[in-house]
Formats: structure tokens, C-alpha cells, sequence
């Protein structure tokens, strides 16, 4: 039977809010946490340093998406 636990990485999420104004925002977990959670209680998972990778590119492209935005609204 497969798990169905799941953890949040990453999420971006965008209101409009009561004024009419667009607001962007993300939240993503620490890598460093996430690194040290994974080597502790799950050590023999491989993809750790890749998934910590991934979190990171996707910060990278929500600072990037957030910043252009201002293009749009």
C-alpha cells in the first residue's frame, strides 16, 4: 500500500485583495533544515541534495516572478 504523508516544500500563491491590488507570495522550507531533517531521520534516502536543489531553483524563480510581476499589475 503506498503512504499517502505528504510535506509541503514549496507553495506560491497569488490574492487579490479587498483594494484591488494583486499580492504575491511563496513560502518554502529551509534547506539547510530540510538537509539536516533528511540526513537524521531518513539517511537512506539519496535524492536529499537534489530535492534541496530543486527548493532552491524554485525560491530563485518566485523572487524572479514576484520582482516582474509589478509588469503586469
Amino acid at each position: 500500500m503506498k503512504s499517502k504523508v505528504k510535506a509541503k516544500l514549496f507553495s506560491l500563491e497569488a490574492f487579490l485583495n479587498k483594494d484591488g491590488n494583486v499580492e504575491i507570495f511563496y513560502d518554502a522550507v529551509d534547506t539547510n533544515e530540510f538537509e539536516k531533517t533528511m540526513n537524521v531521520g531518513l539517511p537512506m534516502y539519496e535524492g536529499t541534495t537534489k530535492v534541496s536543489e530543486l527548493i532552491k531553483y524554485m525560491r530563485s524563480m518566485a523572487d524572479e516572478i514576484i520582482d516582474k510581476s509589478g509588469r503586469y499589475v
